[in-house]
């Protein structure tokens, strides 16, 4: 090992369980090492830090247990995003609940520091969406109280049904398109502040034009093309902007299309 991995390796092992300790702070100076290290280092670092008896648990429920306290938070997420370092992600507590329903579950709480991307972290990892994710996430549906709520809720119900990291990453790129269809699913503006579905048709076919296709597919599949026409009618600028569409739309994007029938299947 090189001079100067062996001084950041020693610098780790001393930092990591402080930061264990106390989280306050955003980084650590060594925290970096893990993604500099070969196969074999890594082996030896994850040996050394032994996380179970770091954290004072069994290997398939450290994640369980870093979840439940708060004041571990910035640790977590570290050691989430941090794939070098081995940790279990596809087990249940003793409640039978999974990684996937506690994050879901702060995540719908508005905890701030997470995010869907923790989500793409734990797919990275090699984390599959089980049977209780799904039946959990139907019944968090339940407790949407506002709007931001659906939007949160909508975002974890994409991942469950794609249960990939890649797919949920363009989902995720691509959320407005998403929101957009969505909203002619239900019959009223989700996510975007309109205040009916006009506004989300003349958006949509304005920005999200290489999606246009799909887009207005959603319309009809979903029955809105009435209303659509009936909100129109007086300045008729959905009309117009349909159809410079139709006469210069641009290249579709396929990747994103596979991905919004999958969600979507009712437009295939």
């Amino acid at each position: 090992m090189e001079y100067w991995k062996e001084e950041n390796f020693k610098t780790f092992l001393i930092e990591f369980p402080k930061y264990f300790k106390d989280s306050s702070q955003d980084y650590f100076q060594s925290m970096n090492l893990p993604s500099k290290l070969n196969k074999e280092e890594r082996k030896i670092l994850n040996d050394k830090i032994n996380l179970p008896e770091l954290v004072g648990c069994e290997k398939k429920a450290v994640l369980h247990e870093l979840l439940k306290d708060s004041s571990k938070d910035k640790f977590t997420f570290y050691l989430l995003n941090t794939p070098e370092l081995e940790v279990e992600i596809n087990s249940y507590d003793k409640t039978k609940k999974t990684v996937f329903m506690e994050i879901s579950r702060k995540y719908f709480k508005q905890e701030k520091w997470i995010s869907p991307s923790l989500i793409s972290s734990l797919f990275k990892r090699g984390y599959k969406i089980k049977e209780e994710d799904n039946q959990y996430i139907e019944k968090l549906y339940k407790k949407i109280k506002k709007q931001y709520d659906l939007d949160k809720w909508t975002t974890l119900r994409f991942a469950t049904k794609l249960n990939d990291r890649k797919k949920f990453e363009i989902a995720l790129n691509h959320t407005r398109e998403l929101f957009s269809i969505l909203s002619f699913k239900i019959g009223k503006p989700v996510h975007f502040n309109f205040p009916n579905l006009i506004g989300i048709a003349n958006n949509a076919i304005s920005h999200y034009r290489e999606s246009g296709d799909l887009i207005l597919k959603s319309i009809d599949r979903f029955g809105q093309t009435e209303k659509i026409h009936r909100l129109d009618q007086r300045k008729g600028t959905f009309k117009r902007k349909r159809l410079e569409y139709i006469e210069n739309k641009p290249i579709q994007n396929k990747e994103f299309e596979e991905i919004a029938l999958e969600l979507f299947p009712e437009l295939k």
